[in-house]
């Protein structure tokens, strides 16, 4: 049999666990351990854990030729058009087929490039077979314009499946920059895209589709606009089954999709842990608990490169924000320097391994872990029956805890940097840009006091 007990060891953070517990998931592996044993159950415990990437997840990306279609799946993906497998792009470029793209981090997340509703190619009356509409799980509608008739009929064709969509309006920075052009001295950026955003409301309103989400963006400016909104509401509004698949595939571009990431992360930690003991916990306070350093190591790789403090990911958002690299990796360095220092201090013996380094950092994890999981004063987790397994449940929990805490904390660092940064930058702009205008006034100014001077001296 079964049972979940509630940690008694509240100040080490044991009732974190309770919450991470999907009951659901946990009555399945009772349902099969007492089909196939132990066996079945570390069977079921191995799929769990990799379900995220064996997972479909599609996404249609539906609209004309020169919306920005093949730029925004190419951002999506974290690529450049210069990349290996990246969309083609180009002003002459147009779909007229229907064209896949995997996602780097999970092959499993295709971003389908698909043309717009009404074309001669793409009639409204074959559009949905064409298309194989049932293929999708969530749809995103693009235009650089205004959205049409057959866009509209197309949402309310995709509703009667009950999938969800976005209207996605592109090339946003085109509309304010012709903005400033035309009206120099009443030009307001919030003013054009309220504008923007209340003409398209109104029109959905008009066509039946006023409660459809509407996100404003630009290819060349993801930091700006609502890109980024974008990404978390996409996560968010995926299906239940799939939303850990997609928010552990997408780049962590701001804190909310980093607490996004570290849901599904945390869901996966205590299954690992479970995985790791053989599905067995010594309930026995004081005992010095053994750790699997291969699955914590390789746990930790794979939270790390999923929170996105890997060197590729770290180098994308860098490129992002217009930050310096290196000055991100020095947070992130620093900061698992201080943890393999604390760990250092517990007696962690850290002799051929660079301090600084993720193995440092890991070795002084585990080290700190063992030494809090021997003060468990009640059993985490029983599975009644399930005996003589040759490592710890709460050790190697703790250790992955530990480690998930600790990465998620660096993440919101690098994040807070590269705000800081960002407006730093902006009021240095700010500053040359009135400096710039003084400047010029100072240069208007002399020129007409010297334009005065040489007409009197005419006179």
């Amino acid at each position: 049999m079964l049972s979940i007990d509630a940690p008694s060891a509240a100040e080490d953070g044991d009732d974190q666990l309770t919450s991470e517990l999907n009951l659901s998931e946990v009555e399945e592996m009772k349902n099969s351990y007492a089909s196939g044993g132990e066996e079945e159950c570390r069977r079921l415990l191995q799929t769990k854990c990799n379900e995220w990437k064996d997972t479909p997840l599609n996404v249609a990306v539906i609209g004309n030729s020169g919306v920005g279609k093949s730029s925004f799946i190419n951002a999506v993906r974290g690529l450049s058009p210069q990349d290996d497998g990246a969309a083609a792009v180009g002003i002459t470029e147009g779909t007229t087929d229907l064209c896949s793209y995997p996602h780097p981090n999970n092959p499993m997340l295709q971003l389908w490039d698909l043309p717009g509703v009404g074309t001669d190619r793409f009639p409204r009356e074959k559009y949905l077979d064409e298309i194989v509409v049932d293929r999708y799980d969530f749809f995103l509608l693009l235009t650089a314009t205004r959205f049409t008739t057959n866009d509209t009929w197309l949402v309310n064709e995709i509703r009667k499946r009950n999938k969800t969509c976005f209207f996605v309006r592109t090339k946003i920075e085109f509309d304010i920059s012709n903005n400033a052009k035309s009206y120099p001295d009443s030009h307001s950026e919030e003013a054009v895209l309220e504008t923007i955003r209340q003409s398209i409301a109104e029109h959905l309103v008009d066509n039946g589709c006023g409660d459809i989400p509407i996100f404003l963006i630009d290819n060349q400016e993801l930091s700006e606009f609502d890109f980024i909104e974008l990404n978390v509401k996409l996560i968010k509004n995926f299906p239940d089954l799939k939303r850990d698949a997609i928010a552990l595939s997408l780049q962590s571009w701001n804190e909310e999709m980093i607490d996004l990431k570290m849901n599904a992360l945390r869901s996966r930690a205590w299954k690992m842990a479970l995985l790791s003991s053989a599905l067995a916990v010594f309930p026995v306070p004081g005992i010095s608990v053994g750790v699997d350093m291969a699955i914590i190591k390789g746990e930790s790789d794979f939270y790390f490169k999923k929170i996105n403090l890997d060197d590729e990911s770290l180098k994308r958002y860098a490129e992002l924000y217009k930050a310096d690299y290196y000055q991100l990796k020095s947070v992130i360095d620093n900061r698992l320097e201080v943890v393999a220092l604390e760990g250092a201090k517990e007696g962690v013996k850290v002799a051929s391994v660079a301090v600084g380094s993720v193995s440092a950092f890991l070795c002084a994890t585990v080290r700190i872990a063992l030494s809090t999981a021997a003060k468990i004063s009640g059993p985490l987790i029983v599975l009644s029956g399930l005996i003589a397994a040759p490592l710890s449940f709460a050790g190697t929990y703790r250790s992955l805890k530990l480690v998930l805490d600790k990465y998620e904390k660096i993440a919101k660092e690098v994040h807070e940097h590269v705000a800081k940064s960002v407006a730093s930058a902006v009021e240095i702009q700010a500053a040359e840009a009135t400096i710039s205008e003084d400047t010029e006034n100072a240069g208007t100014a002399e020129k007409s006091m010297q334009y005065g001077v040489e007409e009197s001296t005419s006179d």
